[in-house]
């Protein structure tokens, strides 16, 4: 009989032993549990963090083609204005070359006459390319 009572006291000490196992790792399971979902919140804050600067980085590159676009289309325009400027004095000295001079001597007149007619072609080539450019 003494076999069965240290049985069954065997049986009791194993089942509180069994007991406090199970609490102690139901603890260290909790604590691991906290530490991985913290470390899941911090890693989903990373990812928002890069998800952010992602679609800052996709704006600001947005706008910078803009910009360079826009740019590219003035510079375009300025370098078709600069393509036809020769013309204008082109055609003023081909008049000049053209315009009968039978004293060949030029007198003060006829240089301030040229100069007038110069500054006045400068003048109006100025006006167009500012009314184009707006």
């Amino acid at each position: 009989m003494i076999i069965v009572y240290v049985s069954i006291a065997l049986v009791v000490l194993s089942l509180i032993y069994l007991g406090i196992v199970a609490v102690k790792t139901s603890k260290e399971t909790k604590v691991s549990l906290n530490d991985f979902s913290a470390t899941a919140a911090r890693l989903q804050e990373k990812v928002d963090k890069i998800n952010e600067e992602t679609t800052n980085l996709t704006n600001t590159s947005n706008q910078i083609t803009e910009n360079i676009q826009s740019k590219k289309e003035t510079i375009q325009g300025v370098i078709g204005e600069a393509k036809a400027t020769p013309e204008p004095f082109k055609k003023l000295f081909t008049s000049i070359k053209n315009t009968p001079n039978p004293q060949k001597d030029t007198s003060d007149e006829r240089l301030v006459e040229l100069g007038d007619r110069l500054i006045d072609m400068w003048g109006r080539y100025r006006v167009k390319r500012k009314s184009r450019a707006e």
